[in-house]
């Protein structure tokens, strides 16, 4: 498990990073998800020790990351922006990097090459961005890490390569129980693969859950009334968002949709109500509703 306790970070005055708190499973993809410019990058860099911590801690299985701890050796990261040594092949940055990290498969590489039909021998930074992705992602699993770290991993990707790289992701998960953590604006796709999500917001976790758990406990129902209906005498459901679009009501709430429904039939002739299931993209943006993003005044 890897583990963030209390992470805070100040460039000069600006607070980047506050109180920190971050627990990421064994065996387990942990999905970072959050606002423009939230930190989510800049906590990344933190785990992999490029910044240094203003305050907090880092444990990967209770040992304390630091700057000159050898588990780092066992930690690879993949940037958004890539930048890779100039005149560098794929062939040469393996035969490179096999000299850094100690797990580098041959075998791995050769089979991932093949199976993302990558030229080995063409100079990376003449390839497209989504090739350039693919290579990096190669090198990254044929690294064996502990803990791997992406950021915006599938970002301009078409949908068959994205399938690949899940496929890939998830296999390597399994077999050998590494700790996984993805930031991403791609929403969709990580509903797909995620066991647990971190929400954050201007250098916070508003939220940290098992994806499951998240979408049991926000209800989101849809249902028509006669006359207006009023969410005052509703508030012990804690309705976060309250929408009408022609004649349905939309509400998104956290107390019982049985309940919710039991006392709209006793205060109104309900002429429609339905449960409607709730995306990690629809508990992002009600996560981010709440504290206030989105949701500004002109």
């Amino acid at each position: 498990m890897l583990t963030v306790e209390g992470l805070s970070k100040k460039f000069g005055e600006f607070p980047v990073l506050n109180d920190i708190n971050l627990n990421a499973e064994t065996s387990q993809i942990y999905g970072l998800v959050g606002s423009n410019g939230c930190g989510k990058t800049t906590l990344l860099k933190h785990i992999m020790m490029i910044y240094k911590q203003d305050e907090g801690k880092i444990f990967y299985n209770d040992e304390q990351v630091k700057e000159d701890s050898e588990i780092i050796k066992d930690f690879y990261f993949v940037q958004d922006n890539l930048f890779f040594p100039y005149q560098f092949t794929l062939s040469k940055l393996f035969a490179y990097e096999k000299l850094m990290y100690k797990n580098m498969s041959e075998k791995k590489f050769d089979e991932l090459v093949k199976y993302f039909n990558i030229d080995k021998n063409k100079i990376l930074n003449k390839m497209s961005k989504g090739q350039r992705k693919q290579a990096a992602f190669i090198m990254a699993i044929s690294a064996q890490p502990k803990v791997l770290l992406l950021d915006e991993i599938v970002d301009g990707l078409d949908a068959v390569i994205k399938r690949k790289f899940w496929n890939v992701l998830i296999q390597e998960v399994m077999d050998n129980e590494i700790t996984v953590i993805i930031s991403s604006h791609d929403l969709k796709e990580l509903d797909n693969i995620c066991d647990k999500v971190g929400i954050m917001h201007e250098g916070k976790v508003l939220r940290e859950e098992n994806l499951e758990k998240m979408k049991d406990e926000i209800k989101r129902v849809q249902f028509a009334v006669e006359g207006e209906f009023e969410t005052e005498g509703f508030s012990e459901f804690n309705i976060v968002k309250s929408v009408k679009i022609g004649s349905i009501n939309i509400c998104t709430f956290t107390g019982d949709s049985d309940e919710f429904k039991k006392k709209l039939e006793k205060e109104y002739k309900v002429l429609l109500f339905d449960k409607l299931s709730m995306s990690l993209e629809e508990i992002f943006i009600t996560e981010l509703g709440g504290a206030g993003y989105g949701t500004e005044k002109k």
